[in-house]
């Protein structure tokens, strides 16, 4: 009896060292999971304040002053045009990352201010964003361009060809015509007045004038039938088709636009400048390559003595 009621105390204290066997193993596996969880966390939270630390560290502040006229021989270049070129750099510099700040329209921003300074302005729980002074952004570096070249007609190239056949015509004719454009930029340290990097963007925008014509005079072949047989018939044929006559002609015209070619070149300019300010890495050794195949085609032009 006494050594029945050992063994089942027995196998009562090895369930109960099971039982805590088994919880210590849930308790730990669980503690792992939640460690694991925070370490996760803590590491992409990191992640997200670094990325949004660099990327705010890594866009400057940039003003982009009226463009310049350097050729001088732009016919249609006026006081305004330097103007829009200037928010069209604006523009596109905005969209490919850098923070862009307004000097052109400044007098609308310190209007703002003042209006909210002389009270005109209401100021209620649900209007509190009014204009303060003193808290404009400084421009960090100033985007200085110009244009220095722009002409139309500098490669011109045209070609025409033809077929007939017993009054039955075909031909047609193309003309391309292209224009030269060049502006040089500059970006400035606002606060030392280096220049930190330059680039000059050349290009030609091509104009295509396409004719296509044709056209069918009967008479030739009325006369070769008619001549042929002295049947009534034929004869009748041949006058019939001597009367028929028609032609058709089509043209097409492609002539870029002067804006849309200064565009381009203003999106290539917009693309260096956020490369050397925020993304630098690989794209400055691509803009380099760029610029010293641009160096070589320009020198390959003059025949140097």
């Amino acid at each position: 009896m006494i050594n029945l009621t050992r063994k089942l105390q027995n196998r009562i204290n090895k369930k109960k060292q099971g039982n805590k066997a088994n919880c210590l193993c849930k308790m730990l596996s669980i503690k792992i999971v939640i460690m694991t969880f925070l370490r996760k966390s803590f590491a992409l939270a990191g992640i997200l304040f670094l990325s949004v630390q660099s990327s705010l560290l890594a866009s400057p502040t940039v003003s982009v002053p009226d463009f310049k006229n350097n050729a001088d021989n732009i016919p249609w270049w006026s006081n305004r045009m330097g103007k829009q070129l200037s928010d069209v750099l604006s523009n596109e510099l905005s969209n490919a990352g850098l923070n862009v700040v307004e000097r052109g329209n400044v007098d609308a921003v310190l209007s703002e201010q003042e209006l909210a300074d002389l009270g005109i302005v209401s100021k209620t729980a649900r209007n509190n964003n009014n204009a303060k002074r003193g808290n404009m952004r400084g421009a960090q570096f100033i985007i200085l361009g110009g244009v220095s070249s722009y002409e139309e007609g500098v490669q011109q190239k045209a070609g025409t060809k033809s077929t007939s056949f017993m009054g039955a015509s075909s031909g047609g004719g193309s003309v391309e015509s292209s224009a030269y454009i060049a502006v040089d930029l500059r970006v400035v340290n606002s606060t030392t007045g280096e220049i930190v990097a330059s680039r000059t963007v050349e290009g030609t925008a091509k104009s295509t004038s396409k004719k296509k014509a044709s056209s069918f005079d009967g008479s030739a072949l009325g006369n070769f039938v008619g001549s042929s047989s002295n049947s009534r018939s034929a004869r009748m044929f041949g006058s019939i088709a001597g009367s028929m006559k028609s032609s058709s002609a089509e043209v097409e015209v492609n002539k870029v636009p002067k804006e849309k070619a200064i565009r381009a070149a203003l999106i290539s300019a917009s693309d260096y400048v956020n490369c050397v300010l925020v993304v630098r890495g690989s794209c400055l050794a691509e803009f380099e390559a760029q610029e010293r195949k641009r160096r070589s085609k320009t020198l390959g032009v003059l025949n140097f003595d």
